[in-house]
């Protein structure tokens, strides 16, 4: 994901949190277009300006993160992280993923998953 281009498999990384939320006792979470347009433009800002931006609102979670080159490294940041992982855990059932890469960034890789009910 760390060159210009690249492409998420947003249904994959939508799966390994469905696959941890399950062993957790949690429903799957649905894909959604709409929250996956919201994911891409922060993380296309996040990208841009190298600032965190705030999660809108309407969102029940929002997690970021930079500079993992993959969906699995993000993840697995996330899932090893108490407080990420309780954000995995949330009574959300919607959701949706974004990368951008900003070869300007120290970071080059920038992640922004959004839940919602």
């Amino acid at each position: 994901m760390d060159q210009p281009g690249a492409s998420l498999d947003r249904a994959q990384a939508i799966g390994m949190i469905n696959a941890y939320r399950a062993t957790n006792g949690l429903p799957a979470l649905t894909p959604d277009a709409g929250l996956d347009g919201t994911a891409q433009t922060l993380a296309d800002q996040y990208a841009r300006t190298g600032t965190p931006p705030r999660a809108p609102q309407e969102l029940t979670v929002m997690k970021l993160s930079a500079g993992y080159a993959t969906f699995a490294e993000t993840f697995s940041g996330w899932r090893n992280s108490p407080a990420d992982a309780a954000g995995l855990k949330a009574t959300a059932t919607k959701a949706g993923v974004a990368m951008a890469y900003s070869p300007s960034s120290s970071y080059g890789v920038h992640w922004v998953l959004v839940l919602d009910d």
